[in-house]
């Protein structure tokens, strides 16, 4: 076992049957704790198995990390997230509550909208008549409107909320319950379930069939939630039917203050009220920072105070806040300062060579990266954007056509993939859907006249002709290379072949990387994880990382410059009552304990808005705290 505090060392070795709370601040040595507890679990008992629960896909690859030194971890010890969980839930047991097989996830919002517009033309209703769009003001916020009610929809499944909970709830919007249930009839009916379906039906799976959760119970005997400030009501609901009366050891690790996607309707509650309540844990609390220099401990302090505490042999560290006339002014003086500091080399406080790994410009949006960008390049420093579980919409034709076709290969049911797919091509629909042989039709229709034409008829052919269980992607991907590498020099859109290749190739990868990981050996498999964001081609681009904030969580740098804290942008223009003021408080708090050693806090003074204008900025509230 590795070196632990006395308080660590504690709650890790725990009798084996304990259920545990850990209110941990950030730096507080949380994932140590953790992967510990899992550890001390394993090697004190024979055959028990183990589920460890993590918030994204990165934070269990670390923990697996941590722990790959014991014997057979993966077959005593489950390492994944909540809806990998749910997922394997209900593709082993889903046709018990009426699931069909083989199920497809509709991950993209897009998707969603799709088909909730087309559950309403099917049922009757005048689109923009129930949406109360009516003039053209409202109708250039369509888009926007829509999205509200999938957002509404949402909020249905991760609440659990029964028939007359959405009355209440939506009682102006007359008819909104039949509508929520053509909707989820419409997903079954084209072959899949959304996102927040993942929970909702697993839920009621172990609640509804006993037998099933029992199977889980037998084998697994302790479960590990990390990050569980943030579980929302569909969540911890799932986590308590999973442990039911028989499941005592459980251990919940998170803290309050890192509370951040209350959009997704997350709660610290769960963490801090419904767990003791529903069951009476043993309560610990972790607040030496031993991550954290002093500087950085002192501005955490600041924005939530006494949640730090210094560690005896934290460094100094640095801090700065520092105001600017424009964005122009501040993204310059960031560059320069970025220069300097790899031009120092070496510093006492840093392990190792100064250099852009060891740096993050964090922003509470993406949009406030828009001008530093612009000078990035002017300056010649590599830059790339931080990315999240989720998967990137491929931008190549043929990506595209790999894409679709074998979503529509899965599910001959998923016409809303099947349109797309005819505009990619360009031909008509088919008349109807559900054809197992469907993908004949596109072979039949697609243009191959041109080389690359040829290259997208080959790509839906193997597609079409692919082993469902035994998929052979590298193969696949060699041969759709090789024919993209002759047509290379030939052909007049190198762009086009060039992006093709680069994005086939991230395809393998992916597909490497599921297999490496043990996630399955079928198609349906290699797709569902990539809709669940589990697997990606795992390579750190070069160069200095932009972020956000709620993708740099769970991640740190020692060096972090956080940009634009400006009211309006930090706290978000949006955040008005005191709930998400607290959440955006916390968003700044994660933000500045991303950082180990240094951190520069910027905002400008003036920005140029969309159309034109400067508009004068006010120093953020979070920033001005810093000054007290």
């Amino acid at each position: 076992m590795i070196s632990l505090s006395k308080e660590q060392s504690e709650i890790v070795k725990m009798p084996i049957d304990s259920t545990i709370q850990v209110l941990a601040s950030a730096g507080s040595g949380k994932t140590r704790v953790i992967t510990e507890r899992i550890r001390f679990i394993l090697e004190n008992s024979l055959k028990d198995g183990v589920i460890a629960i993590t918030f994204t896909n990165k934070a269990a690859d670390e923990m697996k990390e941590r722990l790959s030194s014991i014997r057979n971890l993966e077959d005593r010890c489950w390492i994944t997230t909540i809806h990998s969980v749910a997922k394997r839930i209900i593709e082993q047991y889903g046709n018990v509550i009426g699931l069909p097989s083989d199920l497809h996830v509709y991950e993209r919002e897009i998707d969603r909208k799709t088909l909730f517009l087309q559950s309403l033309y099917e049922n009757g209703f005048d689109v923009d008549d129930y949406l109360n769009i009516s003039d053209a003001r409202q109708k250039k916020q369509r888009q926007k409107i829509i999205s509200s009610y999938i957002e509404r929809i949402a909020v249905i499944k991760r609440e659990l909320l029964t028939e007359r909970d959405i009355k209440e709830r939506f009682s102006k919007k007359k008819d909104f319950y039949q509508i929520y249930e053509r909707y989820q009839q419409k997903l079954i009916d084209s072959g899949g379930i959304d996102f927040d379906d993942i929970l909702l039906y697993a839920h009621r799976i172990l609640l509804e069939q006993q037998w099933c959760a029992k199977i889980y119970r037998a084998k697994y005997k302790h479960l590990c939630i990390d990050e569980a400030q943030d579980l929302n009501r569909a969540q911890y609901e799932f986590i308590k039917a999973l442990s039911g009366e028989k499941i005592k050891s459980i251990i919940m690790v998170g803290d309050p203050f890192q509370m951040i996607y209350g959009f997704n309707n997350s709660s610290h509650d769960y963490l801090c009220t419904n767990f003791i309540n529903d069951f009476s844990p043993h309560q610990f609390t972790l607040t030496e920072n031993y991550r954290c220099s002093k500087a950085v401990i002192s501005l955490a302090n600041k924005l939530n105070p006494g949640s730090q505490k210094e560690n005896n042999f934290a460094l100094e560290g640095k801090k700065e806040l520092l105001s600017f006339e424009n964005e122009d002014a501040e993204s310059e003086w960031i560059c320069k300062k970025i220069i300097d500091i790899i031009n120092e080399k070496s510093n006492t406080e840093i392990e190792g060579t100064l250099s852009l790994d060891k740096m993050v410009v964090i922003a509470r949006n993406r949009f406030i990266f828009q001008n530093i960008e612009n000078k990035l390049v002017e300056f010649n420093i590599p830059f790339y954007y931080k990315k999240s579980d989720k998967h990137e919409e491929p931008s190549s034709v043929l990506a595209k056509i790999l894409d679709l076709a074998i979503r529509l290969r899965l599910n001959p049911k998923d016409w809303v993939d099947g349109k797309k797919l005819c505009e990619v091509l360009d031909i008509d629909s088919p008349k109807e859907w559900g054809n197992k042989n469907i993908l004949d039709f596109y072979i039949g229709k697609i243009n191959a006249n041109s080389p690359l034409g040829h290259i997208h008829k080959t790509a839906l052919i193997e597609i079409n002709n692919i082993n469902l269980q035994q998929p052979n992607i590298i193969k696949l991907v060699k041969n759709l290379e090789s024919d993209l590498t002759k047509i290379l020099e030939k052909y007049e859109k190198k762009d086009e072949i060039e992006r093709s290749i680069l994005e086939v190739n991230f395809f393998r990868d992916c597909w490497l990387d599921f297999k490496r990981q043990g996630l399955g050996d079928s198609l349906l498999a290699f797709r569902n994880s990539i809709a669940l964001g589990q697997v990606s081609d795992r390579k750190t681009p070069k160069g200095l990382a932009l972020s956000t904030v709620h993708t740099m969580k769970g991640l740190e740098k020692d060096i972090v410059f956080l940009m634009g804290m400006c009211e309006g942008v930090f706290p978000d223009y949006r955040a008005e009552s005191k709930k998400e003021i607290e959440e955006e408080r916390n968003n700044a708090f994660v933000a500045v304990t991303r950082a180990r050693r240094w951190i520069f806090v910027t905002y400008p003074n003036s920005r140029k808005m969309p159309w034109g204008d400067s508009k004068k900025q006010i120093i953020s509230r979070f920033a001005k705290e810093f000054l007290m």
